[in-house]
C-alpha cells in the first residue's frame, strides 16, 4: 500500500476499487430507469412504482445488525458476495412476469446493498493511505455524481432502443465486474474480541456512538439533512413548470444539480487535507439551506437554476466531508456499525421525505416547498451544531 504522500492512482488497491465502483454506479443508474418502466408496466399504476421505493428501503431497517457483521467478518467476502448476489438477482428481473415477484427481487437486491454500503465505507481507510482519504472520497463521490447525471439518460436511450432486458443484463454484468475488481483489492480484517457475542458487539457499537460527540452529531445531522433536502424531490418538476420551463427545464434543473455535485466533489479533491473537515461540512450544510431558500424565493428560472447548482455543490462537499469525518474519527473496528446507522437514518429520512414533500407541494406549491425545505435544513444545521457543542461525550 502506498504511503500517505503517494499518489492515489499508483495505489493499485484504490484504482481497482474505484474502477469497479464506477462501472457498478453506471449500471445501477441505467437499470433504475428500466426498473421504473417495468414496475409501471407490470403494476399499471403509479403506486406500483412507489412500491419499488418501499421494497428498496425496507432492508435498511436491518442496517445496525448488518453493521455488526461488517465489523466481525471478512469484509472482502461481504463485498464480493453482495455484488454476486445482486448480479444474480438483477438477472432474475429479466424473467419476472408479475409485480409481486419484482418486489421480492428488489427487496433482496436492497438487502444485499444494505450489506454492501456500510462495509465498503468501513473498509475504505484500509485501502487508502490516511493522508489521501479526503481526496479518495472526492474521487468516488465525483464518479457517483457523474453516473447519476448521465446514467438515467443512457438508461432511457437503452430501454427505448434495445429494451428492458439489455438494461438489466448490463447492470448484472456491472456487478460481476465490480466483484472481480473487489476480489483483487487487499482489505484488512477488523479486530474484535473473539469471545464477544453478536448482541454484545451490537450493544457496544450503540454505546460507542452514543458517547462519541462528533460521530453522533454527524450521523444524526446527516440523517436530518437527508430528510429536509429530499422534501424537494417531488417538487422539482413542478418548480420547472411553475416558471413555464416544462419538461426541458426539469431536465436542465437536474443536469445542473448533477454538475454541481461533481464540482463540489472535485473542489474537495483539490483542497483535500489543506482544510479542516468539520467546519467545511457545516458550511456546506449552510450553503444547502441558502440554496433551497434561494430556489424557493427566486423570481426567475435562471436564478432558481443558479440556486440549484449551489445546492448540488453543497451536496458534493457534504458527501465527501461526512464520509471522511466518520472514517477518520471512528476506530476501524466500529466503522461498520457507525456507517450502518448512518444508512439507516438515510433510509428513514427518504421514506418520510418523499410522501411528505409530495403533500407539501400539493398544498403549498413548489416554491414554498423549497423555502420550507431550506428553513428546515437551517434548523437541522443548528441542531447539529448544538449536538457538537453540548452533547455528552467520553470520546471524540
Amino acid at each position: 500500500m502506498e504511503s500517505s504522500g503517494g499518489s492515489l492512482f499508483r495505489n493499485q488497491g484504490f484504482v481497482r476499487l474505484w474502477v469497479g465502483q464506477a462501472i457498478s454506479f453506471l449500471g445501477d443508474a441505467i437499470s433504475m430507469v428500466a426498473l421504473v418502466v417495468l414496475a409501471a408496466g407490470l403494476g399499471g399504476r403509479a403506486s406500483a412504482v412507489g412500491g419499488i421505493l418501499v421494497a428498496r428501503l425496507l432492508p435498511t431497517l436491518a442496517g445496525p445488525f448488518v453493521g455488526v457483521l461488517a465489523d466481525r467478518l471478512d469484509r472482502k467476502a461481504i463485498l464480493v458476495g453482495s455484488d454476486l448476489a445482486r448480479a444474480a438477482l438483477t438477472l432474475g428481473i429479466i424473467f419476472t412476469r408479475d409485480i409481486f415477484t419484482l418486489y421480492v427481487l428488489v427487496f433482496l437486491i436492497g438487502l444485499a446493498k444494505t450489506f454492501f454500503n456500510p462495509t465498503i465505507r468501513a473498509a475504505f481507510p484500509s485501502v487508502v493511505a490516511g493522508g489521501n482519504l479526503t481526496r479518495a472520497n472526492s474521487i468516488i463521490s465525483s464518479t457517483f455524481s457523474t453516473s447519476i447525471s448521465v446514467g438515467p439518460a443512457l438508461g432511457g436511450f437503452l430501454v427505448a432502443t434495445a429494451g428492458l432486458d439489455v438494461a438489466f443484463a448490463l447492470d448484472a454484468v456491472s456487478f460481476l465486474i465490480s466483484a472481480i475488481f473487489l476480489a483483487l483489492v487487499p482489505f484488512s480484517r477488523p479486530e474484535h474480541a473473539e469471545d464477544s457475542g453478536f448482541f454484545e458487539e451490537f450493544r457496544s457499537g450503540v454505546g460507542y456512538l452514543l458517547l462519541s460527540r462528533v460521530p453522533l452529531a454527524v450521523v444524526v445531522g446527516a440523517s436530518l439533512i437527508v430528510f429536509t433536502t429530499d422534501l424537494v424531490t417531488p417538487a422539482e418538476i413542478f418548480l420547472a413548470r411553475h416558471f413555464g420551463a416544462g419538461t426541458e427545464g426539469y431536465g436542465v434543473l437536474m443536469s445542473l444539480y448533477g454538475v454541481g455535485m461533481v464540482a463540489g466533489s472535485a473542489l474537495m479533491a483539490t483542497v483535500a487535507e489543506r482544510v479542516r473537515l468539520l467546519p467545511v461540512y457545516l458550511v456546506a450544510l449552510l450553503g444547502y439551506a441558502v440554496a433551497l431558500c434561494g430556489a424557493g424565493l427566486s423570481p426567475l428560472f435562471t436564478l432558481a437554476l443558479a440556486a440549484i447548482t449551489l445546492a448540488g455543490i453543497s451536496n458534493g462537499v457534504d458527501n465527501v466531508t461526512c464520509d471522511t469525518i466518520l472514517q477518520t474519527s471512528v476506530p476501524e473496528n466500529f466503522l461498520g456499525r457507525v456507517f450502518s446507522v448512518r444508512f439507516l437514518g438515510f433510509g428513514i429520512g427518504e421514506a418520510v421525505a418523499y410522501p411528505l414533500g409530495g403533500l407539501l407541494t400539493d398544498a403549498t406549491g413548489p416554491s414554498h416547498t423549497y423555502l420550507i425545505a431550506g428553513i428546515a435544513t437551517a434548523l437541522a444545521l443548528t441542531f447539529t451544531i448544538a449536538m457538537l457543542r453540548f452533547a455528552p461525550s467520553k470520546r471524540g
